[in-house]
């Protein structure tokens, strides 16, 4: 009868090693390299890495906008990062048309409506043209994603001291986009 308990608990011990060794972790089977799954798994992790984002910056001659494509990590493909790129560009260009300190004071968007409030400095842009090309550049780079369709701005959280109507909403007009020549 002792034989038979040791027998039974040697077996017990050997199973239990035996699973602990095997482990609980549910892994899906290898792929083969040419299956399906894998093939979609491997075209999935550059979209996760980068993605391409649109602003738009006054052209050299500083009469229309022109789109900027950059690579950027997916997760920074937002509509304040392609705001800031846009000033950014403005300041790096040859003949800037925004006041050099002018910043983007915070963004948000509610039902397809983006709410862009700019500094005080927002209020020194002067001139129909300069205005214009401001107005077109942000418009057009928010309007550039998919969920924003109009666009509110503001200088400190009041309608900007431009010749035109600041109080309504913007929707993209592409008539300030220079197309590229042939």
């Amino acid at each position: 009868m002792k034989s038979k308990s040791l027998l039974i608990g040697i077996v017990s011990a050997s199973l239990l090693t035996a699973l602990s060794f095997s482990g609980c972790s549910r892994q899906t089977p290898p792929q083969a390299p040419g299956s399906s799954s894998a093939i979609s798994a491997q075209a999935q992790i550059p979209a996760e890495k980068s993605s391409t984002m649109k602003f738009y910056k006054a052209s050299e001659d500083g009469l229309k906008i022109v789109p900027v494509e950059m690579k950027v990590k997916a997760a920074d493909k937002t509509a304040r990062n392609a705001l800031e790129e846009m000033l950014r560009a403005d300041r790096h260009s040859k003949y800037p048309v925004f006041p050099t300190d002018l910043t983007l004071k915070s963004i948000s968007i509610k039902d397809e409506t983006a709410y862009a409030n700019f500094n005080k400095s927002l209020n020194l842009i002067k001139g129909a043209t300069a205005e214009s090309l401001f107005i077109a550049a942000v418009v057009d780079t928010l309007t550039e994603f998919p969920n924003i369709r109009e666009v509110q701005i503001t200088a400190d959280g009041q309608p900007p001291k431009f010749q035109m109507d600041m109080t309504r909403n913007f929707k993209r007009d592409e008539s300030y986009i220079k197309l590229e020549e042939k």
